[in-house]
């Protein structure tokens, strides 16, 4: 730091000289123990982390390949304000950045993560009070309320039974804005709608993936469990603040999302049915792009459920809206299946023959053949309609089995990804022997149900989800950006999850996960530039108290993640062991590290 042409040393008398050089010596100190606040977590403490100072969300680069950072003798606590920070959709944050979103086109409900100077590297708390969740199923039905202390909500919908505050917990009767009396009784209703056998809307297994959009705290979701059919519910993060939090602290499929201008993380044809309850979006817009983003997602011959005023209200304005919809989905060449009461079903064509027959000119167009309707991540809407291949045309459900066996069998796209058959068959197997391996491990500490919510960061095919299935747990299978192409497999097994960069941090609250696995995480990462200490803070933010980590990873890397269990507090207890090696095994020195985070207050912390 170069002093001032005032600060420069002249011929100045010696009690001056003295002055401004024990000056100059504690601006320096100042400055450092300021800086090293920033960058050495030990040197901060909870109660001096006011949230003006950067935040965390991107991490940090190491392309250069510097050797790695010291650890620090401790990591700081983000102050309690920040207990339901979520780094990559901090509105609070757009608006010092003074980004320029356009808030018509919902861009500030999307992914927009800060830049390096502005990270939080410290650990978010526990809100005041915060209890180990209530085990599924119960959890489906009720939460404590100092978990999630935002009742807002249930004022909000007293009338619709979203949820009923009761002493210190949070009941859900299984209400929406559409389905006052239950989703149950409503789910039925639609299975009958479609002239289902026996009322069940799986249809003997076809149906398995369904998109929820706007869905509230994700009751419709949570009653789809028992007719084997699992939802990825969305909702963004907006007035109605904490509805996915509700719904992640109820033990339910869901995600942070918005129909916005980017694509949403899933694959083309992942879902056989996408369903709207008075989901409060405005579909006509940009030439109908969000509608042609469903239509990007759904399989051949996918369901779209429309239970919103548009569908049955019969005042001129919804009937005006209802009648330009109605013309867009024809020249979607969509059709109306069935219609009833506030509900109406429209089905996605299973060919490309209705397409070819429109007339020149007729909007929205063909997407070109240059564009890949499987890339998704920071990646635009496009108001055009994706054709189907040669291969799929005319295969409803584009040629998947129905569930359960989907599971298990090779999925037709897997020659898109260059896998074959067998190759898939033997991931599945070998998955399977490493759950049964890791299950050993766990089994000491693992109660019945206290694994809900699961994270595998790293999902490859899918294996490690699909050895979970016979305990009642659901994955979020993360394909990293790297592996995009991955992700439709993930899909066509009849398993969910999203595209992420683990750069960056991923789009939920905290406290959303009781087990994280990361299989070769932190090699992949660390090759793409990226920090393993702002990784583990990110896994800890998303990680429940007494939740667990398995990282299988080299063991140099299982060396150094081990130095930060205990800063972490992920020392409750641990444990680590040498697998065998398998057809998977890239590394011959690969290690296995199992670890429990603590349950800790900033109360508890500040007394010691």
């Amino acid at each position: 730091m170069k002093p001032s042409r005032s600060e420069r040393v002249r011929a100045t008398p010696p009690k001056l000289f003295t002055y401004v050089l024990v000056g100059f010596i504690a601006l320096l100190g100042l400055t450092c123990l300021y800086y090293g606040s920033s960058f050495a977590p030990g040197s901060r403490k909870s109660d001096e982390f006011d949230g003006s100072s950067p935040a965390r969300a991107g991490f940090a680069s190491n392309r250069d390949g510097e050797s790695r950072v010291e650890v620090p003798r401790s990591i700081p606590i983000c102050d309690s304000k920040h207990s339901d920070l979520i780094p990559c959709l901090d509105r609070d944050l757009y608006h010092q950045l003074k980004l320029r979103l356009n808030l018509t086109l919902m861009e500030h409900y999307e992914h927009h993560c800060p830049p390096p100077e502005r990270r939080f590297n410290c650990l978010v708390p526990p809100p005041a009070g915060y209890m180990i969740p209530i085990k599924w199923p119960v959890s489906r039905d009720e939460v404590w309320k100092a978990n999630i202390p935002h009742t807002h909500l249930a004022q909000e919908k007293s009338d619709q039974n979203w949820m009923v505050v009761n002493g210190d917990k949070i009941n859900f009767p299984g209400g929406g804005t559409h389905f006052h009396y239950g989703a149950d009784k409503y789910i039925v209703s639609l299975a009958q709608m479609l002239k289902f056998p026996g009322d069940k809307l799986n249809n003997g297994g076809s149906i398995r993936n369904v998109l929820d959009v706007g869905c509230g705290v994700a009751s419709f979701g949570a009653y789809l469990l028992s007719h084997d059919i699992i939802a990825m519910s969305l909702a963004p993060n907006d007035v109605h603040q904490n509805q996915i939090q509700f719904a992640l602290e109820r033990g339910i499929p869901s995600t942070l999302g918005v129909l916005g201008t980017k694509r949403l993380p899933y694959p083309s044809r992942s879902f056989e049915l996408a369903h709207c309850s008075r989901c409060r979006i405005d579909w006509l817009q940009r030439d109908g792009i969000l509608l042609l983003e469903l239509d990007r997602l759904l399989r051949p011959g996918g369901y779209f459920v429309y239970s919103s005023p548009e569908a049955y209200a019969h005042d001129p304005e919804n009937r005006k809206i209802g009648t330009a919809m109605h013309d867009l989905f024809r020249r979607m060449c969509w059709r109306v299946v069935a219609k009833r009461d506030q509900s109406v079903i429209w089905g996605k064509p299973i060919s490309n023959s209705c397409y070819l027959k429109r007339g020149p000119g007729v909007q929205p167009p063909l997407c070109p053949s240059g564009d890949d309707p499987d890339a998704t991540w920071n990646v635009s809407m496009k108001a055009c309609i994706t054709p189907y291949s040669v291969r799929m045309h005319k295969e409803r459900w584009s040629g998947l089995v129905p569930w359960p066996r989907r599971l298990t069998a090779p999925p037709p796209r897997l020659e898109e990804i260059g896998v074959t058959p067998e190759q898939f068959r033997e991931d599945t197997e070998t998955w399977r022997h490493r759950v049964m391996e890791y299950w050993k491990l766990l089994k000491p500490m693992v109660q019945k149900n206290s694994i809900r919510n699961v994270m595998d960061m790293s999902s490859n095919l899918g294996g490690f989800a699909a050895a979970l299935n016979d305990k009642d747990v659901w994955v979020m299978n993360v394909i990293p950006v790297q592996s995009q192409p991955r992700m439709k497999i993930i899909y066509d097994r009849g398993l969910i999850g999203a595209t992420h960069d683990w750069c960056e941090a991923f789009d939920t609250y905290p406290r959303t996960f009781d087990l994280i696995h990361a299989w070769n995480t932190f090699t992949e990462t660390q090759a793409r530039g990226c920090s393993i200490e702002d990784l583990l803070i990110e896994m800890d933010r998303i990680l429940r108290p007494e939740g667990f980590v398995i990282i299988r990873d080299t063991s140099e890397n299982i060396s150094y993640i081990k130095k930060y269990l205990t800063l972490l507090k992920w020392d409750k207890w641990m444990t680590e062991t040498t697998p065998n090696g398998d057809s998977l095994s890239a590394a011959k020195d690969e290690r296995v590290l199992i670890a429990r985070k603590k349950l800790w207050s900033v109360a508890a912390i500040s007394e010691l």
